[in-house]
């Protein structure tokens, strides 16, 4: 069997078409702890996020990335842990924690932990970082194996498949908690374990040749991160082949195989890891069908909402199949993971072009499917995000969880208890999406109120603050406040559903902005230099795209990045009866906008009129994202079909 320390002079990469120069570092690996979550190099980087200690977010995603931490914290309650604690023990495995996967929750906890306590210093989170480090630490075999439902299940067992996708998770919580800490316990575990899977890959491991090729994706990040962390080439190499041997990626979604077929999750998870190693590496081979990918994936497999996955956790082969209802009782569409892995792919894409439009996809997600999934509070989440919710739901569940209609709340957790972990991490990392930068400057990617203190390549110092209520508000005011007048670009991005934005800045009067684009100001800026940013945040109403036929003659109301909902506390009568008249042309005279502070965090309603039952009515509609927050009893629909006026 090859040796893997050795592969890059027998010529084993060359075997898998990737070239033992593409696969070697790119210059020096940072040192410091100053990257978290997006710590790729930059030699094939259009663009890097700016590392997470180095901004500051409050505004309206501020608080819900404060809530965080509270929710993390109140993880430590669940079921989540008990498997550690009693392997710790010396105990059975209780029963609680026989879950699918169940250790990865735990891993994606302390990653998100990581990201919680390196942006806020929080010593109750750090207390409790330690304690769960250590029952890591004491579960861990001398062959570096960790498995706490290991009995009564084996290694590698073939009916699970999920060693090398809990092994990813652990890769990266581990380097997570390096660069939050700067401690190297946890690290040093991570490269046993991984050194264990290598000897296992080496010494012909059935696992590997067969049950591997259904693995769960996520171990090709999961040792790529490890191999930053420590500069040990053995891991990425080992990234690189795993990444061509189990998976099979080509130029049509329909062909992708990640884990045996199209797995939303793990679809995400492998592009996201391809375009990682692409990043690392400058490989050809990882990023050719990318952009391609990455574009049927969004045009043609994604809800309105961001969600992907519309047949229960697949993605259809047939493009525009986008069906609205539960398919299987106990199965949906949209799950909570799916999206988090199509962001991280979507992020990284943006790295590779700069591309404004990656942003697009990601704001669209983050604000309508991603934070419509939490729970106001930060304390629960959907598996599942089915666009229709109606009818009786007495027989429904969410990933075994009841009722249907509402988020499973901590302490209590989801049969498999994925979807709250990937919240608590995605949270935990969500400062570094806001801003990016290159060698020319800064790009300014999601509006929230913000500030960012970053050193250019060449020594230059960004100081700037953002001060908005997007997206209640489509008014953006960028200040700079550095102390010595400093040249750079600033970008800023023009979300592709604005048709109308301007900007001024001083010097120059108001100037249009392309929509789908950032604009550029290339200037030398002065301590106080201001930019004011308008986006003209009109209602909208979505008109069906004719290929979907689950939307056919319906549709669906938008105001700035923000989807609205009609949803059962705002109507006496079955929201699946509710049909509209309005045209396109008629918006601005009959839909209201109204403010209320008071309801949902505050939120703007839309009121206009409608059918049902035959009868003229008056429709609230509210935010998807806030919606099941009032009831557990809940119904919704998104698309509302289109009737004509009666006489």
């Amino acid at each position: 069997m090859h040796n893997i320390n050795k592969m890059i002079t027998v010529g084993l990469i060359l075997a898998f078409s990737v070239g033992s120069s593409e696969i070697s570092a790119q210059g020096p690996q940072e040192k410091t702890n100053t990257y978290c979550a997006a710590d790729w190099p930059a030699q094939h980087a259009k663009c890097r996020p700016v590392p997470l200690r180095q901004v500051n977010v409050s505004g309206y995603l501020g608080q819900r990335i404060e809530r965080n931490l509270r929710s993390v914290l109140l993880g430590l309650t669940s079921p989540i842990p008990k498997g550690f604690e009693a392997r710790a023990a010396g105990k059975p495995l209780p029963p609680e924690a026989n879950r699918l996967a169940a250790d990865s929750d735990l891993y994606k906890w302390l990653e998100g932990a990581s990201y919680v306590y390196a942006r806020t210093g929080d010593q109750k989170l750090k207390k409790a970082i330690d304690q769960i480090a250590a029952l890591i630490l004491k579960c861990q075999h001398d062959d570096g194996y960790i498995n706490t439902q290991v009995p009564p299940k084996k290694r590698f067992d073939p009916s699970v498949r999920h060693d090398l996708y809990i092994a990813g998770h652990f890769f990266e919580a581990a380097t997570a908690h390096y660069r939050a800490t700067g401690e190297r316990n946890l690290l040093d575990a991570a490269c046993r374990w991984a050194d264990y899977l290598i000897k296992e890959y080496e010494n012909g491991n059935p696992y590997f040749k067969k049950a591997a090729l259904n693995e769960h994706s996520e171990y090709e990040l999961g040792l790529l991160r490890l191999y930053r962390a420590t500069e040990e080439a053995r891991y990425l190499d080992f990234s690189v082949i795993l990444t061509k041997k189990l998976c099979k990626v080509t130029p049509k979604v329909a062909d992708i195989k990640a884990g045996g077929g199209l797995h939303a999750v793990r679809v995400g998870y492998l592009l996201a890891g391809m375009a990682d190693l692409y990043l690392q590496t400058g490989s050809e081979d990882m990023v050719r069908h990318l952009p391609g990918l990455w574009k049927e994936l969004v045009q043609t497999r994604m809800y309105i909402t961001g969600a992907i996955g519309s047949h229960g956790e697949s993605i259809s082969t047939t493009a525009y199949d986008l069906p609205h209802t539960r398919d299987h009782q106990h199965r949906s569409m949209g799950e909570t993971c799916a999206t988090v892995a199509m962001i991280m792919f979507s992020w990284r894409m943006h790295a590779i072009t700069g591309e404004s439009r990656c942003f697009d996809v990601i704001e669209n997600a983050l604000y309508n499917h991603y934070l419509g999934a939490i729970a106001l509070n930060g304390l629960g989440t959907f598996y599942y995000n089915p666009m229709r919710v109606v009818g009786d739901q007495s027989e429904r569940t969410d990933h075994w969880h009841r009722p249907a209609t509402a988020r499973c709340m901590l302490p209590n957790i989801n049969r498999t208890t994925c979807c709250m972990p990937n919240c608590w991490r995605f949270l935990g990392a969500l400062p570094e999406y806001v801003f990016s930068y290159d060698n020319e400057g800064l790009f300014i990617n999601l509006y929230t109120e913000a500030k960012v203190n970053h050193t250019l390549a060449d020594g230059r110092q960004v100081s700037l603050s953002v001060q908005t209520q997007y997206p209640h508000k489509g008014d953006v005011t960028v200040r700079f406040d550095g102390n010595q007048p400093t040249s750079f670009k600033l970008r800023l991005r023009i979300p592709g559903w604005c048709e109308k934005a301007a900007a001024e800045w001083p010097g120059r009067n108001k100037k249009r902005a392309e929509a789908g684009d950032y604009l550029v100001i290339n200037r030398t800026w002065k301590r106080g230099d201001t930019v004011h940013l308008a986006l003209e945040m009109p209602i909208r109403m979505i008109l069906p795209d004719p290929r979907v036929k689950a939307n056919a003659g319906q549709v669906v109301f938008a105001r700035g990045p923000v989807l609205f909902c009609l949803e059962q506390e705002d109507v006496d009568f079955p929201v699946e009866e509710a049909s509209v008249t309005i045209k396109p042309q008629d918006l601005i005279k009959q839909v209201r906008l109204e403010w209320h502070p008071e309801l949902l965090d505050g939120i703007h309603v839309l009121r206009l009129p409608g059918l049902a039952g035959g009868k003229r009515v008056e429709l609230t509609l509210v935010p998807w994202s806030v919606r099941a927050n009032r009831s557990r009893d809940s119904r919704w629909v998104i698309f509302l079909p289109q009737a004509e006026t009666p006489g």
